[in-house]
């Protein structure tokens, strides 16, 4: 018998409402930094930004056609990279040494 793989395909609403939060904390610290909060804050509210249009647009894609737009494997390379850009500009912020350097 063979055994069939479970189905784990994203959900438009659960995307939807991520992107919303990622989106508006992302928008948030972008605003934040760019009134002279430090470029960390802008690296991370860049890095949220573009994960949250990522999900939006994938959300948006599953909605109309029912299938997501891009495969598993390219949103988690998306993800990684947004989450490394988020974890430079956390070190950017909170590494005196790093802030001194990019302010």
């Amino acid at each position: 018998m063979q055994q069939q793989r479970p189905n784990a395909a994203p959900s438009a609403g659960f995307n939807f409402v991520l992107a919303a939060v990622l989106g508006f904390i992302g928008v948030f610290d972008l605003v934040l930094g760019l009134r002279g909060e430090g470029a960390g804050v802008v690296i991370t509210g860049l890095a949220l930004t573009i994960y949250a249009a990522t999900l939006l647009r994938d959300a948006l894609h599953i909605k109309k056609t029912g299938a997501p737009a891009l495969t598993r494997k390219r949103m988690n390379t998306i993800g990684l990279a947004c989450l490394a850009l988020y974890f430079f500009g956390i070190m950017v912020k909170r590494v005196p040494e790093l802030a001194a350097f990019f302010n």
